[in-house]
């Protein structure tokens, strides 16, 4: 079947939508899947489901923003699957509103989720891919909202955008390497992030779920993406050591506006502060910072 047909995966936020697609796609071609979620009760069922249809899988509980928990979950991962190579660093919460209507407790659980758990992930796995070698490939999932800024969800649209950056920076430093790289900026997408997310900010801050806000983003994602076919398209450009992925093409002329202030804004520069020597280094090859 051709790679990843063997390998052992781990993906985080597996017991639903997008992960879980993902799941179901790398079992589809032959890997072996550690599905990973918080929801302990839900990844059972899930992994109970993938066993019954023929895959190797197992569930493994697992807080993401919680660095104390990772290595003991990837240790588990490896003792029933063997090796992992592959990572998905899917698992990502939405939560807050305006930025100065968002409490600190929100921003900060949105980042710990989005971004500290992709950080920690891979700081779990990525010694063990270089220790072992061979083909190795992380995903991190972002978003469209990590590419295009999107007001009254700053908090989310901001930790996506990390989530971008560390994930290009994570690529540069492993160009040479076994070891691909992937980002995933999904455009709306059927799954259950409206819901999670609505309960675990409620439950953060001692609160009802706000259910109209809920059954008003279940209204507009349940138009969204078929996850299993999102979790196809991830596998495939895996295989093809593709780095970016986009799922819906509407999304263009949205990133484009971006792109052309910034190209504006150079167009504009008068150039007087002189050359940066940072700048001609990084268009060598080389890291101005690097020791």
């Amino acid at each position: 079947m051709g790679w990843p047909a063997g390998q052992a995966a781990f993906i985080t936020g597996a017991a639903s939508g997008i992960g879980l697609g993902i799941a179901r796609a790398l079992v589809a071609a032959g890997a072996k899947v550690a599905l990973a979620d918080i929801d302990a009760a839900r990844v059972a069922d899930v992994a109970e489901e993938l066993t019954n249809a023929g895959g190797t899988v197992i569930g493994v509980p697992l807080d993401v923003s919680d660095p104390d928990q990772w290595s003991a979950a990837a240790d588990r991962a490896e003792q029933a699957l063997g090796p992992i190579s592959i990572l998905c660093n899917n698992a990502g919460i939405n939560g807050g509103a305006e930025i100065d209507r968002t409490p600190l407790d929100v921003w900060r659980w949105v980042y710990r989720i989005n971004v500290e758990g992709q950080f920690i992930g891979v700081s779990t796995f990525l010694p063990r891919f270089k220790e072992r070698g061979g083909r190795a490939h992380i995903l991190n999932t972002a978003s469209m909202a990590g590419l295009v800024p999107m007001a009254r969800v700053g908090a989310y649209s901001s930790a996506k955008f990390a989530s971008v950056g560390f994930t290009m920076v994570l690529r540069n430093e492993l160009q040479g390497t076994d070891i691909g790289v992937s980002l995933l900026c999904p455009g709306t997408v059927a799954t259950r992030i409206s819901e999670n997310s609505g309960k675990g900010e409620a439950a953060l801050l001692g609160r009802e779920v706000n259910a109209a806000a809920v059954e008003g983003n279940l209204a507009m994602t349940v138009q969204g993406a078929n996850p299993d076919r999102v979790g196809e398209q991830v596998v495939q450009a895996m295989q093809q050591e593709q780095f970016l992925i986009i799922t819906h093409r509407e999304w263009e002329s949205l990133v484009t506006a971006v792109h052309t202030e910034i190209q504006q804004a150079f167009n504009e520069c008068d150039g007087r502060h002189g050359p940066d020597v940072s700048a001609l280094i990084l268009a060598q090859g080389s890291s101005p910072v690097a020791t």
